[in-house]
């Protein structure tokens, strides 16, 4: 509990006075009691067969070097970090799209990352994209602990759409292309990746039109007690990691590596 204390009290004048220089790591307080949490599958942004952990891995640890902090990360289905972090076991996880549902138990970041998210349709089905109502009757692949677009929540919720919610990504992308489902909605990068990964081009093609540009989050539990102090410290190494230059430098070495 004194590590807590003293780490709260560095984060709180953290927050008032602004970004205070980085303390060595292995001094950092608290700096291993909990870990952070992150899942597999989702490449170029995490996975633990990619460099560094992935694209968001890298920038979650190197913003909270920028402040001293030094948390490790562990990889784990999507669910059951997400429920870890409720329940208190690990720190934090990344990333994650805003949702109403999400942001009623859930602190989020600045985001680290806005990217387009895109409909990847089956070629094997007659539908095409041009707006949500457009899935009105299909349906839609999302793997367990993946959230639906807010619209699309709304119709699956009404019964108005179907969704298959395999343990995986790469499930999602072969029920895609032998035309089990009609679409799975994912970023860019990550689709693309896992298309091309499952050598899979030319079964499932992309809608003229992207969906929506979404934030990808860090997030922590609001019922972390320490939970603001610590999310406006990540806040503060975040901005310091774009402004210093050292965050595009990470894009560039991680989207120019991915497929």
């Amino acid at each position: 509990m004194a590590g807590r204390r003293c780490l709260l009290a560095m984060l709180l004048l953290l927050v008032a006075f602004g970004p205070v220089h980085a303390t060595p790591l292995d001094s950092a307080p608290l700096g291993s009691a909990l870990d952070l949490v992150t899942g597999n599958d989702f490449a170029p942004f995490t996975g633990e067969d990619l460099p560094e952990g992935g694209l968001l891995t890298e920038i979650v640890r190197r913003a909270f070097g920028e402040v001293g902090l030094r948390y490790d990360v562990r990889f784990m289905p999507w669910r059951r970090g997400y429920d870890g972090v409720l329940a208190g076991r690990f720190l934090g996880t990344f990333p994650y799209v805003r949702t109403p549902d999400r942001a009623v138990e859930m602190l989020f970041s600045d985001p680290l990352l806005e990217v387009r998210q895109l409909v990847y349709l089956s070629a094997h089905s007659g539908m095409d994209f041009r707006k949500p109502e457009d899935f009105r009757g299909r349906t839609v692949c999302a793997p367990v602990g993946y959230a639906l677009p807010a619209e699309l929540a709304e119709l699956a919720a009404a019964g108005a759409l179907s969704r298959e919610s395999p343990a995986d990504l790469p499930a999602c992308v072969r029920m895609v292309a032998s035309g089990r489902v009609d679409a799975f909605v994912i970023d860019e990068f990550t689709g693309r990746s896992a298309v091309a990964k499952a050598m899979a081009g030319d079964d499932i093609r992309v809608a003229s039109l992207p969906y929506a540009r979404a934030g990808q989050h860090l997030i922590l539990s609001r019922s972390l007690p320490e939970a603001a102090a610590i999310m406006a410290a990540f806040n503060a190494g975040l901005r310091k990691l774009k402004d210093g230059g050292a965050f595009e430098e990470i894009l560039r070495r991680h989207l120019s590596a991915a497929p």
